[in-house]
């Protein structure tokens, strides 16, 4: 995967009950990987990648599980999804 820019969703308040944010670099790296056929099972993800002088860096493996959650309310839909955190602690399930 490639990695991109993160950023951090900065709140802006509301105004007559419209709600706004943006987005604010944070230095971190973000990737997407969209799977058909995700589910709440327990999965394991590998990461290994290249630092920026060049050298390798650890392989590290997590197992976690995905998450059902309706993040749009009901009305929208279920949707399973899930996310992990490399950094100097380590891989870890992110939330």
């Amino acid at each position: 995967m490639e990695l991109r820019p993160g950023s951090s969703s900065i709140d802006q308040g509301c105004t007559n009950g419209v709600c706004s944010a943006t987005a604010s670099p944070n230095g971190s790296k973000d990737a997407v990987l969209m799977l058909q056929a995700l589910t709440e099972s327990p999965m394991t993800v590998t990461a290994s990648g290249t630092a920026p002088d060049g050298t390798a860096l650890p392989v590290r493996s997590v197992e976690f599980r995905p998450r059902g959650d309706y993040p749009f309310g009901e009305q929208c839909g279920r949707f399973i999804t899930a996310a992990v955190v490399l950094d100097a602690e380590g891989l870890r399930q992110q939330g």
